[in-house]
């Protein structure tokens, strides 16, 4: 694809994001792919998203159990549900998944946060998969997402870590050491049995997986901590209610009930306990670089709003006339750019770890075994074996570096906050600006400036976030470990 061929929106994002336009001149192919992918996201937001944002969420706020399924499978035409599951599997994530990724998540959440999120916890619930320790499950529920999206029936998922006593707390080890735990997977012949509740789920209510955290001692949570996969027919397994929301109310909060929730072995994803590496902190390395790019998406719908609101006439004058006006806008742009540098640091980093093992040429032949091989019973039991876990955890260690998932973690929390504060700061600069008065433009920067405040607050506070990069960056104290075999 020549530089001539690109659309209006691509030429628009290579020549903002230069690091890119620079990148494509080193691999064309890979870069035009990522390219596709945004532009996709793009189109959706501008002929899907934007024009139902405003009516939807109003809807939401009267009827907080309402969800457009008819705009989930719009979204599934795009094929967006798809965005981490690995080429190999169909899906869209190759050598620059998590660029692409965070770049499409920024454009859809430029015109609703709500509708970003709804899409983006399906590919968060997805992330435990991802790891070695979920690979038993890539040609099963992975592959049911990419083809849910072509029979025009999407498969959604979410991730449950949050519990009613333990928030952040659950986000990192020197906390989850301490912390007040709720719910318990209990070891039974077979599986586990898991009782508890989690709160505040995007996307729990209406998810057919979720990726679930829980300890198997809850007197030693750091010790014991082990990510399941919970099927929603499971015997047991219940919503009791979803949250009356504030902003994003396009995605549901949920909370979930489980009651002797039977999860058999085969279920767990990894080992036992090897949760708050594999199942938190390798995921949050991954998935709050993308979080940032909510922010900077929201930024860009405030940015957007407040410059067609600055172009009309308000008491007989037009505010873009201004100068302080105009500074006021490019103060607004050097900030979403400042936060869309940060948030691409990490996904190129991030890109430099995931995307390249799932390009690796070993990862490949595996998958050039014939699916039909892959799905045998003699194949799946291999993987679920103490053996076939271990070679899972053999090839991650010589494919990925614990130092190089320790700094994609800094790099992942640094962006996330960063970004997410400005875009805080942007929507509340922008409502001062724009004053009491009614209009639409000022009624999408409202609703931005909802949409904006849970991000400061799930995957990890800002606070924590904070402590995270610090603990990394100058206190050493931090370290994300990879699990190792055992036999």
């Amino acid at each position: 694809m020549r530089k001539e061929d690109l659309t209006a929106h691509g030429k628009r994002l290579l020549q903002e994001t230069p690091v890119l336009e620079t990148l494509r001149g080193l691999d064309p192919k890979g870069v035009n792919e990522v390219l596709r992918i945004v532009e996709t996201c793009a189109e959706f937001a501008r002929l899907h998203a934007e024009p139902k944002a405003l009516e939807l969420d109003a809807r939401m706020e009267e009827d907080p159990e309402y969800f457009d399924w008819d705009l989930v499978r719009t979204a599934g035409r795009y094929r967006l549900f798809s965005l981490v599951v690995p080429a190999v599997l169909g899906g869209l994530a190759g050598k620059y998944m998590l660029t692409a990724a965070s770049l499409g998540v920024e454009e859809i959440c430029s015109a609703c946060a709500g509708i970003g999120n709804m899409i983006a916890a399906t590919g968060l619930g997805a992330c435990p998969l991802l790891t070695p320790g979920g690979m038993p499950h890539w040609d099963t529920v992975l592959r049911e997402i990419v083809e849910g999206e072509r029979k025009g029936e999407p498969v959604l998922m979410a991730y449950a870590i949050t519990e009613p006593s333990a928030g952040t707390d659950v986000e990192e080890p020197h906390f989850l050491a301490k912390a007040r735990i709720g719910m318990e997977a209990r070891r039974v012949k077979g599986g586990y049995l898991l009782n508890g509740r989690k709160c505040f789920i995007s996307g729990g209510k209406e998810a057919k997986y979720l990726t679930v955290c829980a300890a198997t001692d809850r007197n030693r949570p750091l010790e014991t901590w082990t990510v399941f996969m919970v099927s929603r027919d499971m015997e047991g397994f219940s919503v009791p209610r979803v949250e009356r929301k504030m902003g994003q109310r396009a995605c549901h909060a949920a909370e979930l009930l489980f009651e002797n929730v039977f999860v058999p072995e085969e279920y767990v994803i990894g080992y036992e306990g090897d949760g708050m590496s594999m199942g938190i902190l390798s995921i949050m390395a991954a998935s709050r670089g993308p979080v940032g790019a909510v922010g900077t998406g929201i930024a860009r719908g405030v940015l957007r709003n407040f410059l067609s609101w600055a172009r009309q006439e308000h008491g007989g004058r037009k505010p873009i006339e201004e100068q302080r006006i105009q500074m006021e806008i490019a103060d607004m742009a050097a900030s979403i750019q400042e936060c869309r540098g940060l948030v691409l640091d990490h996904s190129l980093a991030g890109d430099r770890v995931f995307g390249t093992l799932l390009v690796n040429p070993m990862m490949k032949a595996l998958f050039a075994l014939p699916r039909e091989f892959r799905l045998s019973r003699p194949y799946q039991a291999f993987l679920q074996s103490r053996p076939g876990r271990a070679a899972s955890a053999r090839l991650l260690r010589l494919l990925v570096s614990e130092e190089d998932m320790t700094r994609l973690l800094a790099l992942a929390s640094l962006a996330k906050f960063a970004s997410t504060d400005m875009a805080m700061n942007v929507a509340s600069r922008a409502l001062q600006l724009m004053g009491p008065g009614d209009s639409e433009e000022r009624r999408r920067v409202e609703k931005c400036y909802r949409d904006v405040k849970v991000t400061q607050i799930y995957e990890g506070t800002n606070q924590l976030n904070r402590l995270t990069w610090y603990m990394i960056e100058h206190e050493g104290s931090l370290r994300v470990e990879l699990p190792r075999p055992r036999l």
